[in-house]
C-alpha cells in the first residue's frame, strides 16, 4: 500500500517537473499565470493523465503481460524524456518541418515565454490551453505506462492536479528571486531518470 502510494506520488512529481522549469521561466521573464489559468493547465493535465490511465488499465487486464510492458514502456518513456531533446528534430525532421502544431507545441516547452502571444506579461485562459496541451502530452504517456503497470486511477490524478498547481506556482516564484535558467532543460533529465527508476522497480 505504502509503495503504491509513493510510486503514485513519484508520478505526479514526474508529470510535472515541465511545469517547475515552466514557472521558473515565467518567473524570470516576469510573465504571469493567473490562478484560473493554473487550474486549467491542472484540470488538462488530470484530464490526459485518466485517459491514457483508462485505456492502459483496459489493456492490462485484457492482455496477460501488460504489467512487464507498463514497466518496460515506463523505462523507454524516462529514456526518452532524459536524451529525446537532442534527437527529436533529427529522428523527425519531416514533422517538426511540416506541422505547424508540432512546432508550437516544441517551441512553447523550449521557450515558454512564446505561449503569451499578445506579449501582455499575463497567460490568459486562451494561453493557458496552449500551455496545457504540451505539458499534458507527458501526462498522458506516463499515465498510460501507469495504467499498464496497474497502479490505481484516484490516488495518481490526485497527486498529478496537486503537483501540477503548485509546481507552477513555486517555479515562478523561484525564478522571480533567483536565476533557475537551465533548471528546465535539467527538470527532464531528472523526471526520466525517475521514470526510468519506478518501470525498474515495477520489473523486480
Amino acid at each position: 500500500m505504502h509503495n503504491l502510494l509513493g510510486i503514485s506520488i513519484s508520478i505526479g512529481i514526474i508529470s510535472n517537473l515541465d511545469n517547475l522549469g515552466i514557472g521558473i521561466s515565467y518567473g524570470l521573464q516576469k510573465i504571469r499565470i493567473s490562478f484560473f489559468s493554473n487550474l486549467l493547465i491542472a484540470i488538462m493535465s488530470i484530464m490526459a493523465t485518466s485517459f491514457a490511465m483508462s485505456m492502459g488499465t483496459f489493456l492490462n487486464k485484457v492482455f496477460p503481460f501488460a504489467n512487464l510492458v507498463g514497466a518496460l514502456l515506463l523505462i523507454l518513456i524516462g529514456l526518452w524524456i532524459s536524451f529525446g531533446r537532442i534527437l527529436q528534430k533529427n529522428l523527425f525532421p519531416m514533422i517538426y518541418k511540416r506541422s505547424k502544431a508540432v512546432q508550437l507545441l516544441i517551441n512553447i516547452i523550449n521557450n515558454p515565454a512564446k505561449a503569451d502571444r499578445n506579449a501582455n506579461g499575463i497567460i490568459s485562459i486562451n494561453e493557458a490551453v496552449i500551455i496545457g496541451v504540451s505539458l499534458s502530452l507527458n501526462c498522458f504517456v506516463t499515465g498510460l505506462g501507469a495504467g499498464l503497470s496497474g497502479l490505481s486511477l484516484i490516488p495518481v490524478i490526485f497527486s498529478v492536479f496537486f503537483f501540477s498547481l503548485i509546481t507552477i506556482t513555486i517555479g515562478y516564484d523561484l525564478g522571480i528571486r533567483a536565476n533557475f535558467l537551465y533548471f528546465g532543460h535539467l527538470s527532464e533529465f531528472i523526471s526520466g531518470v525517475l521514470l526510468v527508476a519506478i518501470g525498474i522497480r515495477n520489473l523486480i
